[in-house]
């Protein structure tokens, strides 16, 4: 229904921004990727909290080598604390899936948004946002595989959102305003 909302007919003139067919799709993926963000961000939340309960075992932890749970409980899982911006334990030291689900639920909330004209720029914010996701998605990975040296499952589903996202805001930031004679756009 929200998504509906958000791309439906304006019901004044100049109350939305004009929007290609193009970029109607794109709030679509871009709202959806949200979801999907947001769900993987609520798991990884979950694991985190029980994570050090006696008997818990994540469902997210295949094996050795694969485990979640070795992730969020490393240091690298509050990355705030960890490059000694705050300290460890602080109400700014938050983990990964704290800042995910605010992440997923801003490009959510914004893709629903898409055709108001309430953000000034919003191609460039949302190219500027999914770069910084994509590039901290490539960190992340780098820590997985040469620090860690484990596998998330979690971890790689947050990474394929951000560079999901990452193409769609490439795409709707050189969207120059026509669908092409080419046919259909991302």
């Amino acid at each position: 229904l929200v998504i509906a909302l958000a791309i439906q007919r304006p019901r004044r003139p100049g109350t939305y921004m004009p929007l290609t067919a193009a970029s109607k799709r794109r709030a679509i993926k871009v709202a959806l990727l949200g979801l999907v963000g947001l769900t993987i961000a609520t798991y990884a939340l979950s694991v985190e909290t029980q994570m050090h309960e006696p008997g818990y075992e994540a469902a997210c932890d295949i094996g050795a080598g694969f485990s979640c749970t070795a992730v969020f409980s490393s240091e690298y899982a509050h990355p705030l604390s960890h490059w000694g911006l705050v300290k460890q334990g602080d109400a700014l030291d938050i983990g990964l899936a704290v800042a995910g689900m605010a992440l997923y639920s801003a490009y959510f909330v914004a893709a629903c948004l898409w055709r108001l004209n309430l953000v000034p720029y919003r191609q460039p914010l949302f190219l500027a946002v999914a770069t910084a996701g994509a590039c901290f998605s490539c960190y992340l990975l780098y820590v997985l595989k040469f620090i860690l040296g484990d596998f998330c499952i979690v971890c790689t589903g947050f990474h394929c959102v951000n560079f999901s996202m990452f193409a769609v805001a490439l795409f709707e930031f050189f969207d120059s305003g026509t669908s092409g004679k080419g046919g259909k756009r991302a």
